[in-house]
């Protein structure tokens, strides 16, 4: 199977079916999180098992049982029409606490208490919750996927292993049947798993303990896979300073991105002069509010503007689609009322994909919510990026900050300077009321994050390791 030339994405098509002169081989694609879930984490497993056929790669998914996936893509989603196995999911302790704590609890506890509740945890709680969440609150799968794996793998002839994290119990599944089978691996780092310590805190209980086990899974993973993919070159980066005894090539990297496929059905459909009305500047945020994601530092500008008079408030709309109903413990309808928003900030709750594209595509403005994230990128960001409308992105110095300045057509702004959130959002809209088309990102950059195009990177990789004859051990 040739190494040297990748399909582009403008002369293929979706067709389940490798290219022409492709020999056909199979990967078994481990993931926690597939559709029918609507988390970008099952729908960029999705994408890549989709297009992987392009490149001689046969797909066989395995997943947990439909039954077990706690929230589902509306009707009419896109189908995933290769081969999936699914598999029951063992009871896991912290899935039953925290089923406990909410139908004992208030709706929003918290909500009086402010900041990150992670931060708010005592001792004792936090080093009990840190050791439940090792590595995650999947961990109950990996029993039944192994099993099942093993069974795929000689049923299928499977002749790669591929686990794509998070959840990091993806990857405890893959070092599983890597070791038992003597199968090359690559494992695919979505998100961090062993971040900085100050980072750490942010995103889930730790404790000296906790970290300790979860620092040695991630040394046994990325020492015993083939290869591992992270999406950023600063995680890539960290990765080969923690582990300065592997290879540096080892690691590489392969950002996420879009689904092109995806967007051309949506083409025409997603053009703006289909918007309801261009007497309104609309400000849009696709996707959930959770960790350190608030929509304040943008309420206060706004709200600063309109008391102003420098913004009119009639003519001003904020769009967050998504469960974006809580923000750091406080309700935003609340939140937006507090920064004398109220009537001009609408929370819709989730929609489907491509209802949701669709109102990114039409908006005035993208509302991208980054802050603390150093090595990762959220995925929402490429599909911003191939929407092509301009990006208000509160991040500090990270991932997200460099990738928007490469690309252009952003602001990129740090949300505790105020001053500087108030002169971005000025700037979008008097470019809106004056008529002005912000410029937009590079096309050619956007383009290479082209899904079609990333997974061709992936299936080079595979072929590396086919060709090498060997797994790492």
């Amino acid at each position: 199977m040739p190494t040297s030339t990748i399909p582009s994405p403008t002369v293929v098509a979706e067709t389940g079916a490798a290219s022409p002169g492709w020999t056909r081989r199979r990967v078994l694609v481990v993931t926690y999180d597939f559709p029918p879930s609507p988390w970008m984490g099952a729908q960029a497993c999705a994408q890549i098992a989709r297009y992987l056929p392009l490149y001689g790669w046969e797909p066989v998914v395995l997943t947990i049982r439909e039954r077990h996936v706690e929230e589902r893509d509306v009707p009419g989603a896109r189908a995933f029409r290769g081969a999936v196995i699914r598999t029951g999911v063992l009871p896991h302790p912290l899935t039953l606490y925290r089923r406990v704590k909410a139908s004992l609890s208030r709706p929003i506890r918290g909500a009086q208490e402010g900041g990150d509740p992670v931060a708010r945890m005592g001792t004792v709680r936090r080093g009990l919750l840190s050791l439940l969440s090792i590595p995650d609150a999947c961990a109950g799968w990996i029993p039944p996927a192994v099993v099942a794996g093993l069974g795929a793998i000689r049923a299928h002839r499977v002749e790669h292993i591929f686990s794509s994290g998070p959840h990091s119990t993806n990857h405890l599944v893959g070092l599983a049947l890597a070791r038992m089978t003597g199968l090359p691996w690559t494992a695919h780092f979505r998100d961090p798993w062993v971040y900085p310590a100050a980072l750490w805190r942010q995103v889930k209980p730790v404790s000296a303990l906790s970290a300790r086990i979860e620092t040695a899974l991630e040394r046994m993973v990325v020492h015993r896979a083939t290869a591992v993919a992270c999406v950023t070159g600063q995680h890539a980066s960290w990765l080969r300073q923690t582990y300065p005894d592997l290879p540096p090539g080892k690691f590489v990297t392969i950002p996420n991105g879009f689904d092109g496929g995806e967007w051309e059905t949506l083409v025409g459909e997603t053009d703006r002069s289909h918007s309801v009305s261009r007497d309104t500047f609309v400000i849009s945020y696709a996707g959930n509010l959770y960790h350190r994601r608030s929509p304040l530092p943008l309420f206060r500008a706004l709200g600063s503007l309109i008391h102003a008079g420098e913004i009119a408030r009639e003519r001003v709309r904020v769009d967050l689609i998504g469960h974006c109903d809580v923000a750091e413990g406080a309700r935003v309808a609340e939140t937006a009322a507090a920064c004398g928003l109220a009537g001009c900030v609408n929370v819709t709750g989730p929609l489907s994909r491509a209802e949701a594209l669709r109102r990114v595509a039409r908006s005035d403005l993208l509302l991208l919510l980054a802050e603390g994230l150093m090595f990762q990128i959220p995925g929402k960001t490429y599909e911003y990026l191939r929407a092509g409308r301009p990006i208000l992105a509160l991040t500090s110095e990270g991932a997200v900050a460099d990738l928007l300045r490469r690309a252009g057509g952003a602001w990129v702004v740090d949300p505790a300077d105020e001053a500087a959130v108030r002169g971005a959002l000025r700037d979008a809209y008097c470019s809106w009321k004056d008529g002005l088309e912000p410029p937009g990102p590079d096309p050619d950059l956007v383009a290479a994050f082209d899904r079609r195009v990333l997974v061709g990177r992936l299936a080079r990789l595979f072929e590396t390791a086919a060709a090498s004859g060997r797994a790492a051990r």
